[in-house]
C-alpha cells in the first residue's frame, strides 16, 4: 500500500505532507501532532495486533477456553477507519496474515484458528464500513453523540463476531467453546474497541485545564488506586473505586486522548489483577465467564461514562473559550476603533450611554466628565433625528448624518441589540464628517459655478438663416460635461461643431469649454482640417497634462450651394438624411481624436433641398442600445415622419436623456436644408 494509500482523514483538511527536505510525495498518516508515513502506521499497527494477541493468548487463564479480552479487536478497527473504504480489504487481510500464525503457534487448531481470523475480519470490514459512512471520512469524536454512533456500531461489528465465532466452536466440535463465546465474546470485544479505537479517531484536540505536574499527578493517582484495588488486598482500598472518583477527576481535567490512555491503563491492570485472582473480578472466585462478563462490563462502563463526560467538559471548556475569544476580540475592536463608538440603553424618555470608546469620549468631550445622557452630549435635535431613525429601522440598523449643537456634523450608523428590562440595547458608530461636509458643499458651489460657465458658452437663440432650419438639444450626464457643440452663422457659411470629451465633471467640462473656444477663435471662412490643427496645437498642452483626448465633428456648409466640408477626428457619428431616397448615409474617417493625432483629413458632399445633416454624441448611441444599427433605425424612422423638422428629430433621438444621467453626456445637432 505504500505509495497508494491515500492521507487519513484529519480533523484539518490538511493536504498531503512531503518528508521534510525532499522531494517526495510519501502519503502520511497524522495522530496527534506527529505526521508518520503510511506505510509506517501500518507496519507499526500489524506488530501492536501481532503482540497484543500473542500476550492475551498467553496469559489466557487455564479454566477458559477464550482470552479475558480483545484489545486485537480495537487496533484492528483502529487500523481499518485510518484509510478509505476501498483500502479496507487488503487492510483486513493483512490483519488476517499477522493474526493467523499466531494462533496457531499458541496451540489454536488450523481451521479453528482460521475461522476465528475470518470472523475478526469480518467485525473489522462492517464496523470500518460503518464508522467511515457514505463520505468515506476518518469518524470524529467530537460529541457524545459520535460515542454513541461509534458504541453501537462496536456492539453491532461485536455481535457479528460473536455468532461467527460461536458458529465456528461449534461446527468444529467445540460446543463449550461456543456457549463462552455467546457469554463473553461480544462484551470483550465491545470493550477492545471502546478502549484501542478512540485513540485513531478525530478527536477533538481541546487543551486540557490541567498542566504537565497535575496531568502526572492524576495519572499516578488514577493507575495507583487501580493497583491497589486489582492487585493487592482489595481490603486496602474500598469498591467505592467502583465509582471511578480519581477517573471522574481525570475526565473533567485532562483532554479527551489523555484521559483514553489512562483508561488503558486502568483496563490493563484490572484485566492482569482479574486473571491472577486479584481484584473484586478474581476469576478464581468468581468463576471465569462471570469474572469476564463483570470485567468487560466495568471496563466498558467506565468507557462510556467517563468519555462522554470528558467530552460534555471539553465542548463547554471549547464554547466558554470561544465567548472569551469573541468578548476579547469585540472590546480590542471596540476600544481601537478610529470611529466613536457608544453602547446604551433607549428608555421612554431619554438615551442612556453605558460604555463608550476612546475615539467617542474624544469626539463628545461630556462623556470625560461623566455625562452619560445622550441628549446632553449631543443636543436635543440631533437626539430627536436618532430617535425617528430608530422608529423606523431597516433589518434593526440605520444610517444618518446628525447636526451638534455646537455646529459640527457626525456621520451615525445605530443599530439595536436587543431588549432589556431598562429598556432597547443599542450600539451607535460615528465620525466626525464636519470638514469633509464643508469640503462637499465647496466642491458642490465650484461645480454648480463652472456648469454656469459651460451653459452661458452654449449658443444662445439660434440665428434664424433664410433656407435653414437647426436644431440642438444637451443633456450632460453630470452638473458638468464632457460634450459641447456650436452653431455659427457668418456669410456664406454655416458651421456646425460637435465634441466629447473623454470622462466627465469638472476637468472634462473645462476642457470642453477650452475646446469649444479654440475652434471659435478661427475665422469661419477657414476649411474644417486647418481649423481642427489648429484647435488641436493650442489645446495640446492641456491634453497631454491631463492625459485626455477630444472626439470632434466641424462642419462648414455653403449657405447658397448646400455644399460641405467637413473634419471627423475620431467622432464618426455624422448623418446626413436624404429626403428625396429616404436613405441614412453615415459619414466618417479613420482619423484619430484630438490629442492623440496631428493631421485630419477633409471630407464633403452636398445637401440637396430637403436633406439634413446631424451631428450626434454617443450619449445618444447608448440610448438605442449601443449599435450603430439601431441608431441608424431609430433616425431613419423618424426623419422619414411627415413634416419632421431638425429640432423634432433631435428631440426624439434624445427623449430618454434622463435614463443616462449616471452614463454619458447627451448631445445632439442638425442642420436642414429647405426645399
Amino acid at each position: 500500500m505504500t505509495g497508494t494509500a491515500e492521507l487519513a482523514d484529519q480533523v484539518t483538511s490538511s493536504p498531503r505532507l512531503s518528508h521534510a527536505g525532499h522531494g517526495s510525495d510519501t502519503p502520511r498518516f497524522r495522530i496527534a501532532r506527529w505526521q508518520i508515513p503510511d506505510a509506517v502506521f501500518i507496519i507499526v499497527m500489524l506488530l501492536a495486533l501481532a503482540v497484543a494477541t500473542a500476550i492475551t493468548l498467553k496469559l489466557q487463564p487455564s479454566g477458559l477456553l477464550t482470552p479475558p479480552w480483545s484489545p486485537a479487536s480495537g487496533i484492528a478497527l483502529g487500523l481499518g477507519i485510518c484509510f478509505r473504504r476501498r483500502y479496507t480489504w487488503m487492510l483486513a487481510l493483512a490483519v488476517a496474515a499477522v493474526s493467523l500464525p499466531i494462533l496457531v503457534w499458541l496451540g489454536r487448531p488450523t481451521p479453528l484458528a482460521a475461522a476465528l481470523i475470518a470472523a475478526l475480519a469480518v467485525e473489522m470490514i462492517v464496523g470500518t464500513l460503518l464508522l467511515r459512512g457514505r463520505q468515506d471520512r476518518r469518524p470524529k469524536l467530537f460529541t457524545p453523540s459520535d460515542l454513541a454512533r461509534f458504541l453501537a456500531i462496536a456492539l453491532v461489528s461485536a455481535t457479528l463476531y460473536g455468532v461467527l465465532a460461536s458458529a465456528a466452536f461449534y461446527l468444529l466440535g467445540y460446543p463449550a467453546g461456543a456457549v463462552e463465546t455467546l457469554q463473553t465474546g461480544v462484551l470483550k470485544h465491545v470493550a477492545g474497541m471502546a478502549l484501542l479505537t478512540p485513540l485513531l479517531m478525530a478527536p477533538t484536540y481541546r487543551i486540557q485545564r490541567a498542566g504537565y505536574a497535575e496531568t502526572v499527578g492524576h495519572v499516578i493517582w488514577t493507575l495507583g488506586t487501580a493497583t491497589g484495588v486489582f492487585i493487592f488486598d482489595d481490603t486496602l482500598l474500598p469498591l467505592a473505586f467502583l465509582t471511578f472518583p480519581s477517573l471522574v477527576a481525570a475526565a473533567l481535567r485532562l483532554s479527551t486522548l489523555q484521559l483514553s490512555l489512562v483508561l488503558i491503563g486502568v483496563a490493563s491492570i484490572a484485566s492482569h489483577g482479574s486473571v491472577n485472582g486479584l481484584g473484586p473480578f478474581a476469576f478464581d472466585q468468581l468463576g471465569g465467564p462471570t469474572g469476564v462478563a463483570l470485567l468487560q462490563a466495568y471496563q466498558l462502563s467506565i468507557v462510556a461514562v467517563l468519555l462522554t463526560l470528558s467530552l460534555l467538559v471539553g465542548s463547554e471548556r471549547e464554547m466558554s473559550s470561544r465567548l472569551h475569544e469573541s468578548e476579547e476580540l469585540f472590546r480590542k475592536s471596540f476600544n481601537s476603533s478610529v470611529a466613536g463608538k457608544l453602547m446604551g440603553v433607549r428608555t421612554d424618555d431619554q438615551w442612556i450611554v453605558e460604555r463608550a470608546n476612546p475615539s467617542a469620549r474624544a469626539l463628545l468631550p461630556g462623556l470625560q466628565g461623566g455625562i452619560r445622557s445622550l441628549d446632553t452630549l449631543m443636543g436635543r435635535d440631533a437626539v430627536d433625528k436618532l430617535s425617528q431613525a430608530t422608529d423606523s429601522l431597516v433589518d434593526d440598523s440605520a444610517r444618518i448624518t446628525v447636526q451638534l449643537d455646537d455646529g459640527r456634523s457626525l456621520d451615525v450608523s445605530i443599530a439595536v441589540i436587543g431588549e432589556t428590562p431598562k429598556g432597547t440595547q443599542f450600539v451607535v458608530h460615528f465620525h466626525d464628517v464636519t470638514e469633509s461636509e464643508r469640503l462637499r458643499q465647496l466642491e458642490l458651489e465650484e461645480m454648480n459655478r463652472a456648469a454656469e460657465v459651460q451653459r452661458a458658452l452654449l449658443p444662445g437663440k439660434l440665428p434664424e438663416t433664410p433656407g435653414w432650419t437647426f436644431g440642438t438639444s444637451t443633456s450632460p450626464a453630470k452638473q458638468i460635461g464632457g460634450d459641447f457643440y456650436d452653431v455659427r452663422v457668418h456669410q456664406p457659411s454655416i458651421v456646425l461643431s460637435l465634441g466629447d470629451v473623454m470622462g466627465k465633471g469638472m476637468d472634462a467640462g473645462m476642457l470642453a469649454a477650452a475646446t469649444r473656444t479654440a475652434l471659435r477663435s478661427n475665422d469661419p471662412g477657414m476649411t474644417p482640417s486647418a481649423v481642427v490643427t489648429r484647435a488641436a496645437g493650442i489645446l495640446e498642452g492641456d491634453l497631454r497634462r491631463i492625459s485626455a483626448f477630444v472626439t470632434l465633428a466641424y462642419v462648414q456648409v455653403d449657405i447658397d450651394s448646400g455644399d460641405f466640408r467637413f473634419a471627423d477626428a475620431g467622432h464618426g457619428l455624422h448623418y446626413v438624411l436624404r429626403t428625396k431616397s429616404g436613405r441614412v448615409e453615415r459619414l466618417s474617417s479613420d482619423d484619430m481624436p484630438v490629442g492623440l493625432g496631428d493631421q485630419w483629413r477633409e471630407l464633403s458632399g452636398r445637401l440637396a433641398p430637403g436633406d439634413m445633416i446631424l451631428l450626434v454624441s454617443d450619449g445618444v448611441l447608448d440610448l438605442w442600445g449601443g449599435s450603430l444599427d439601431g441608431l441608424e433605425n431609430a433616425i431613419t424612422q423618424c426623419a422619414n415622419g411627415t413634416g419632421t423638422g431638425p429640432q423634432e428629430v433631435v428631440d426624439y433621438l434624445c427623449a430618454n436623456a434622463g435614463e443616462l444621467l449616471d452614463g454619458d453626456d447627451v448631445t445632439a445637432v442638425a442642420l436642414r436644408r429647405a426645399g
